[in-house]
């Protein structure tokens, strides 16, 4: 059967029967040649609304399936139209059950309206929910970066749905239980559906799920995987739907509204007074996550010597996350979440980009390929590697603007393209420990062996361009420099610790320690070399006062970026 007949036979003759049953005080209005009110449109718009969601969301998620093999499809039994790397009639799948859940849940709504509850705020309720099954979401994201190959898919689909759910119940669990009846009955039905349509086109060879990579767990013909992945989806539209039109959702979130908006203006207000960089509550965050990045750095060796060397790529990529969560909070001293947010984003588009673009054609920075070491991957490109850019670019950010901020007047007009440039050369700086240290573990390949240890010269001048050029393009001002800068710093020891004497690269590590250190030095110079501005930000050592802290090189603190 092909794919678009399964979609044909099974989902679309309910569908229709829905889409003209459940709306039909519009059609009514319709054909009376009216116009429907908004409050009767409200509950379609929110179902179409779910639609958009689901094609967004959803389709970074099932490429990757796609792309990994986790599951696949005939390709006899499609019509050949590809968007990525998966079919036209899985997108259409997408819409579709949205859909037909979304209609199914406002049926069922419209049943049980005259028995709905009253609803009493649980604030409890909210956060006990969200903590379970917030560590849900912890253990199983860490059980797919441990690389357990047979539960790959069920961890994927927890990490990739448990996200939206945990974002609807920290809103209004207590919402969604005092409409339970309504979840029960809105979810339940489409899922025994899906289950048996999903079994019947998986014995009839539409898609195949890959079994190496599944738990084994059968329900007949189907997967125990399939069927969370189909409980799972129908859950997030079904609460979805519910609190959008729950009475109680949309007072909750007027308020909620109004708070921020409050909170907003105090933010402003302590950003222009200066008050917002001597934040004690965020600087003991920062020396928080200082600690946990730190004891990353120590452990990587320890696990390496305890587990053997299949732990690197994990160790790697926690170090990454532990170090990028630092990062993240010291640039929250003088930064809005706003800034932060949209800087991250161009950071991962881009760099994913040229590193796609690099290891399919050897453009940029040379030939070279990622292993599989490395996992996930999209498009052959770890994805923890534009994680591993933001980590090292903003604290190179906070060098080039601590060396330069004296000669930022006389500079003038060329103070971009300099900033840019000099914080290229501090970013690839790193580089030269970097590479040797991770071509030598086995993470990634050069197609020829190159001068620097084995490395080519053309990688360097890549890294140069594309740190540059993506500077150019975020634009950053006013970071918060003692704290980024000192991670710099301690990337720089670390670094050259780790490989001159448990790596056994000491060339390499003596190039990264003049390579870096003419930045450190040269940065920490124009800073000051006080207490407070280096010692006061290392974890376990307590400040003496944060008043006299220097965001910019400056006496007074600098207002926040928009």
């Amino acid at each position: 059967m092909t794919y678009f007949g399964v979609l044909f036979t099974f989902i679309l003759p309910p569908l229709l029967i829905l889409a003209a049953w459940v709306p039909r005080e519009v059609w009514k209005t319709l054909l009376r040649r009216a116009r429907p009110a908004p409050k009767t449109l409200l509950p379609y718009s929110i179902v179409l609304a779910h639609v958009a969601l689901a094609l967004i969301y959803t389709t970074p998620w099932d490429n990757y399936l796609v792309a990994t093999g986790v599951w696949y499809y005939d390709p006899n039994l499609v019509t050949g139209i590809v968007l990525g790397y998966v079919p036209i009639e899985e997108y259409t799948f997408f819409v579709v059950q949205t859909l037909l859940t979304g209609l199914w849940v406002l049926h069922v709504r419209r049943l049980l309206a005259p028995k709905r509850p009253q609803v009493r705020a649980n604030p409890r309720l909210r956060w006990t929910t969200t903590l379970i099954l917030g560590l849900l979401w912890l253990v199983s994201t860490a059980l797919f970066l441990s690389g357990w190959r047979s539960g790959i898919y069920l961890t994927l689909i927890l990490s990739w749905a448990l996200i939206p759910v945990l974002t609807q119940v920290s809103f209004g669990a207590d919402i969604l239980r005092a409409n339970w009846r309504e979840l029960l009955l809105g979810i339940l039905p489409p899922t025994l559906y899906l289950w048996v349509v999903d079994a019947i086109a998986i014995h009839s060879g539409t898609w195949i799920i890959d079994p190496a990579q599944t738990t084994g767990l059968m329900l007949g013909w189907l997967p125990f995987e399939e069927m969370l992945f189909f409980f799972m989806t129908n859950l997030i539209i079904g609460f979805g739907v519910t609190l959008m039109l729950a009475e109680e959702s949309q007072a909750r979130a007027q308020a909620m509204l109004a708070r921020f908006r409050a909170w907003r203006a105090r933010r402003r207000l302590r950003a222009t007074s200066g008050r917002e960089k001597n934040n004690p509550g965020r600087a003991s965050l920062v020396k928080f996550a200082l600690a946990a990045w730190l004891a990353m750095f120590i452990a990587t060796p320890i696990s390496l010597w305890v587990f053997g060397e299949q732990v690197l790529p994990v160790m790697a990529s926690m170090g990454v996350l532990a170090q990028l969560l630092a990062v993240v909070l010291a640039l929250s001293l003088g930064w809005g979440w706003r800034s932060i947010v949209i800087s991250l984003g161009w950071i991962a588009v881009f760099t994913w980009v040229v590193e796609w673009i690099g290891s399919a054609t050897g453009v940029i920075f040379g030939q070279y390929a990622y292993t599989q070491a490395m996992q996930p991957q999209l498009g052959d490109v770890p994805i923890i590697i534009p994680l591993a850019w933001a980590m090292m670019l903003f604290p190179s950010w906070a060098v080039a603007q601590a060396i330069l901020e004296p000669y930022r007047q006389r500079i003038g007009r060329m103070y971009g393209l300099i900033f840019a440039a000099l914080s290229g050369l501090a970013f690839t700086a790193w580089d030269l420990y970097l590479d040797p240290q991770m071509v030598g573990r086995g993470l990634w390949t050069w197609e020829e062996s190159g001068a620097y240890f084995g490395i080519p010269l053309s990688n360097f001048v890549g890294w140069w361009l594309v740190s540059s050029l993506l500077t150019l393009i975020v634009r950053p001002s006013k970071l918060p420099v003692p704290p980024l800068t000192l991670v710099y710093t301690l990337t720089w020891l670390f670094q050259a610790i780790g490989l001159g004497v448990f790596w056994g690269q000491a060339g390499a590590a003596l190039s990264g320690f003049l390579g870096m250190g003419v930045f450190c030095l040269w940065a920490w110079r124009q800073i000051g070399f006080s207490w407070e501005n280096i010692f006061g930000w290392l974890p376990f050592i307590p400040a003496r006062s944060r008043s006299g802290i220097r965001a910019e090189g400056q006496p007074q603190a600098a207002p926040e970026r928009e």
